[in-house]
């Protein structure tokens, strides 16, 4: 394996000379150092270490969030019990009784985020976005359902407890898992905490955000075609943004990455991992490169996954107790994640058909089907609605007909679609670069590709309960839908997640009943996977300026001229004091950092070609723009500037230039 790999290893090291020799000699050292403290932290830790593990996991997170940013981990803290509690009401009036704290933890705060995110469609429709609004929103189940609230919080420290109980966490694979988790979660808290370079945040999700606010209402985003699709998440992000600004806004994502292990976590046990095997399984999701970074940035692809996993792990409550409730509460969990994104999609299918399975095993058949339809077309259409009373399609700015690949006059043959499937995992796993937004060409690093030789030394082919095959079918259906339509990795959180797992149970059983020299082997080669994770982590997630804002030599707007090549331009106009004042800017996607975003509008240069100087000079002129930004990399041509009446330019650096438009122009 490390013979067939070993390019991509190498890869990924040589890496670490881009940023410069400083950080190249780092990982020279980081590298072994790190494999060296997982091995001998697997052994020390068997006696009394591995007690006290997410304790300390816990105080590094609330420490780093209470030391950068108090007001914005006490907001977090604030809705994630708020949310719990409106949940845990909800869970006790429709009689459904969660028995442990893992579950309560998830399903409370997935109900209750479900609601509050309809109540935030309702007041934003209703122009009602005013700060009294999101404090209400906290105060009114915090003090209502108090009792739900300090029952999260005992759910919390009961789940602390039962780690503590759980001698299967001493396991090896468990203590190398552990570490490499430690060092995951300090490059999420790194993207989590920094001011957001990426370009959907910046360019599409928090320009939305404080537009909604400025105008106290849900209103489609001028320039942003993406304001049509729905905006389940960025309610939350409204939420918290309102009450703490952009950071809060970003720790709201964030919150979501633990939840969503969580969940995953729930599905383990329901699948007959033991403690040990589960803490092997998450950390495994959790390192995958694309999935750590999409929620650690601020994303709302885990919010989506999080919603798909509580809808599947309510099918297997319903396995084990026949509650039709659990189905009902399901399809609550996948219509929220219907409010997310259309992709949800891929896991509504193999739902549907678990769901179906249920309710053809009730008596009262059309009841049951009745009433699945009528909570989801309650609390999963609204945006649909919404989306199509403004344009007169449901799926604007997309088309329906996408769902089933039918992009453009040409949709791919039935041969090219089964060529696409055939080539899907070595697309994902080796040839990524258009399967996620990085330079990483293994996005999903080497897991999969080293553990699932497995399957052929001695697992069982087929699950060996109902909660296993229910999940192999709903990973098995979303993966074959999912790449026959749109390989993007990070639309199938869910369905990788699940795939960890089950290397996770196989990597555990094999290495349990092999001789010492397997064993060392088995660990070995987990510790190398994580290893490659580990530099895909550090690639997408961190990057040299951050070391600047967090040790304090820089602060926020000195971070974002160091790392975000479109900043610069936009500070000069905030700097010179503008605002509000218009602008129309060509490839920069600084939006959210303009000094009003409502007045910024921007167009694209088609990839690797340079932009028509009459598109350029038709726009700008249309926006009635004041100031415009263009690149110094010559995609505008000169001309553009001659059209415009030779506009003085006011501020340029390496990267942008801005000038100002006279008003005869405009």
């Amino acid at each position: 394996m490390t013979f067939l790999t070993a390019g991509i290893f190498r890869w990924h090291f040589e890496y670490f000379r881009n940023p410069g020799p400083q950080f190249f000699r780092i990982a020279l050292i980081a590298i072994p150092a790190l494999t060296a403290i997982a091995w001998i932290y697997a052994f020390v830790r068997r006696a009394w270490l591995w007690k006290w593990e997410p304790h300390v996991l816990l105080f590094v997170v609330l420490g780093a969030c209470l030391f950068y940013e108090p007001r914005v981990l006490v907001t977090t803290v604030a809705i994630f019990l708020a949310c719990s509690a409106a949940g845990g009401f909800l869970l006790r009036q429709a009689r459904l009784p969660v028995p442990d704290s893992l579950g309560r933890i998830t399903l409370g705060l997935g109900a209750g985020a479900g609601i509050m995110i309809a109540a935030l469609f309702v007041a934003g429709t209703l122009k009602l976005f005013y700060f009294w609004l999101f404090i209400g929103l906290i105060l009114a189940p915090l003090v209502l359902f108090w009792r739900d609230a300090l029952r999260t919080l005992r759910d919390v420290n009961e789940l602390l407890k039962s780690w503590r109980n759980a001698a299967s966490l001493r396991h090896p694979l468990a203590g190398i898992a552990i570490v490499f988790g430690f060092v995951a979660a300090v490059c999420a808290l790194m993207l989590a905490l920094a001011p957001s370079i990426a370009f959907d945040p910046v360019a599409v999700h928090l320009p939305s955000i404080q537009f909604y606010l400025q105008l106290h209402a849900l209103r489609p985003v001028t320039g942003i075609d993406y304001s049509y699709f729905p905006q389940g998440f960025e309610m939350l992000w409204t939420w918290a943004y309102a009450l703490a600004g952009q950071p809060a806004a970003q720790l709201m994502s964030a919150l979501f990455f633990p939840l969503f292990l969580l969940a995953l976590a729930r599905l383990a046990r329901d699948c007959g991992l033991d403690h040990g095997a589960t803490i092997v399984a998450i950390v495994c999701a959790a390192t995958l490169p694309f999935l750590h970074w999409s929620g650690s940035a601020m994303k709302n692809d885990l919010a989506l996954a999080f919603f798909e996993l509580l809808a599947l792990g309510a099918f297997l409550r319903w396995l084990r107790d026949a509650n039709f409730r659990w189905i009902v509460s399901g399809t609550f969990f996948l219509a929220q994640a219907f409010g997310i994104k259309h992709v949800a999609l891929f896991g509504a299918v193999p739902l549907a058909l678990l769901f179906g399975y249920a309710i053809s095993r009730q008596s009262t058949r059309l009841r049951a089907v009745g009433l699945v339809i009528a909570v989801f077309v309650v609390f999963g259409t609204y945006w649909t609605v919404r989306t199509f009373l403004l344009t007169r399609n449901p799926a604007a700015p997309a088309r329906i007909q996408a769902a089933a690949g039918a992009i453009g006059r040409n949709p791919p043959s039935l041969a090219r679609r089964a060529t696409r499937l055939i080539q899907a995992p070595a697309q994902v796993l080796f040839h990524g670069l258009d399967a996620f937004e990085s330079p990483l060409p293994n996005p999903a690093g080497i897991l999969f590709f080293a553990f699932a030789p497995l399957a052929l030394l001695g697992s069982r082919l087929r699950p060996a309960t109902a909660p296993q095959l229910a999940c192999a079918i709903f990973a098995a259906i979303y993966l074959l839908y999912w790449a026959a339509i749109l390989i993007k990795v990070r639309y199938a959180i869910a369905a990788f997640g699940l795939l960890a797992v089950l290397i996770a149970a196989w990597m555990k059983a094999f290495y349990d009943h092999s001789g010492k020299l397997v064993q060392v082997s088995v660990a070995g080669s987990a510790t190398y996977c994580f290893l490659i994770a580990w530099m895909g982590l550090m690639i997408v997630d961190v990057n040299g300026p951050q070391f600047g804002y967090f040790s304090g030599r820089l602060d926020k707007p000195g971070y974002l001229r160091s790392a975000m090549q479109a900043y610069g331009a936009v500070d000069s106009l905030r700097q010179s004091g503008c605002n509000p004042c218009s602008v129309f800017g060509v490839e920069n996607l600084a939006r959210a950092y303009a000094p009003d975003p409502y007045h910024f509008q921007g167009m694209w240069c088609p990839q690797n070609v340079s932009c028509s100087a009459r598109d350029v000079t038709a726009n700008a002129e249309r926006s009635g723009a004041e100031y415009l930004i263009l690149p110094e990399d010559g995609k505008v041509p000169t001309l553009a500037l001659d059209e415009l009446g030779n506009p003085q330019r006011i501020y340029r650096d390496a990267y942008f230039s801005v000038y100002h438009l006279s008003r005869k122009i405009r």
